[in-house]
């Protein structure tokens, strides 16, 4: 079961960028919403939530901060430290 309506696909990454065999798809979907921004007026982005995944080496960094870790119980990833991210499309407010 989906939590957003917001969420599109999960895209592989590798040195803090979207790895290649994944980065058409990604380039596709940024080019249709900003297509649609100039037709509708909209204000829709994209944004990569970054994930860690099974045996990530950064995973330490998210650990509670009395645990060693560096950013305590982060809710978000940072983009060089994750395996994956999934995309989302929303609305800017």
């Amino acid at each position: 079961m989906s939590r957003t309506n917001a969420y599109r696909f999960t895209v592989r990454m590798q040195n803090g960028k979207v790895h290649p065999s994944d980065e058409a798809n990604l380039n596709v979907l940024k080019d249709y919403v900003s297509a649609m921004n100039r037709l509708n007026g909209s204000t829709e982005y994209v944004k990569l939530q970054g994930r860690l995944g099974e045996n990530n080496p950064n995973a330490w960094k998210y650990r509670q901060m009395r645990f060693g870790g560096i950013y305590g119980r982060a809710q978000c990833i940072r983009l060089p430290d994750a395996e994956t991210a999934d995309v989302y499309v929303y609305t800017r407010r």
